[in-house]
C-alpha cells in the first residue's frame, strides 16, 4: 500500500483527484491491476509480435507514455521540430490528452467506447438471465456513468481508456451473484478487447 501511495503522487497520476464524483466513478484497483496483468485469449491470426505490442500498449495508456508528437519533440529533437502539430487535425499539438480530444478521432473514439459499453451490458444482460433477476437498474447504472463521452473537463472517460477501471464494473456482477474473479476477468477481457480495438483504430 505504501508503493501505491508512491505511485499515485506522480504527476502523471495528477488526474486521478480530478474525478469530481467518487461517489459515481471509485477506481477499483484491484480491478484495474487484474486487467493490466490479464493474458486474454488470442485467435491464430495473433502473433507473438502482435500479442507483445498489445501488452505494450495496455502499459502505455496506463502509464501515459504513449509516443505522442510532443514526447517524440522531446526525447528526439534533432528530428521532430517544435513547430510541428497532430497530423490528424493539424490543428494543435499532440500530447496524450489531445489523442482523446482531436475532432478527426472523436467518432472512432465515441464508437470505440459505444462497443465497450455494448459488450459490458450484454454480460451484465446474460448475468441477469442466467440468475434470472431483473437486470434493468444494474444496466442503467452502468450506462449513466459519466465515462462513455469525452470532453476536456470529463477525467473519468480519460480515465477507463488508460485502464483504471471502476468499481461498478464488479459490484452489478457481484449483485446478480458472479463470483469476484469471474466478474474480473469478465471486465478484463472486455476492456482487452477495447485496448486492441483502439491499436488498430486510433
Amino acid at each position: 500500500m505504501l508503493y501505491m501511495k508512491d505511485l499515485l503522487a506522480l504527476s502523471r497520476f495528477r488526474f486521478i483527484s480530478l474525478l469530481t464524483n467518487p461517489s459515481r466513478y471509485m477506481v477499483d484497483w484491484a480491478l484495474t491491476w487484474h486487467t493490466l496483468m490479464f493474458q486474454p485469449t488470442f485467435d491464430n491470426s495473433f502473433t507473438k509480435e502482435n500479442v507483445s505490442r498489445h501488452h505494450t500498449l495496455k502499459f502505455q495508456l496506463f502509464l501515459e507514455d504513449l509516443p505522442t508528437l510532443e514526447s517524440l519533440k522531446r526525447t528526439r529533437p534533432d528530428l521532430y521540430m517544435e513547430i510541428l502539430t497532430c497530423r490528424s487535425c493539424e490543428d494543435h499539438l499532440e500530447d496524450f490528452m489531445h489523442l482523446f480530444l482531436c475532432k478527426k478521432r472523436r467518432v472512432k473514439l465515441h464508437q470505440l467506447l459505444t462497443s465497450y459499453l455494448y459488450y459490458l451490458t450484454q454480460k451484465i444482460k446474460e448475468a441477469g438471465d442466467n440468475a434470472n433477476c431483473d437486470y434493468s437498474s444494474l444496466v442503467d447504472r452502468i450506462t449513466s456513468l459519466p465515462c462513455w463521452s469525452f470532453s476536456s473537463s470529463n477525467w473519468s472517460s480519460y480515465s477507463l481508456v488508460c485502464g483504471y477501471l471502476p468499481t461498478a464494473f464488479l459490484e452489478v456482477f457481484e449483485t446478480l451473484g458472479i463470483p469476484r474473479l469471474a466478474a474480473m476477468n469478465v471486465v478484463a477481457a472486455i476492456h482487452n478487447n477495447f485496448v486492441n480495438k483502439f491499436r488498430k483504430r486510433i
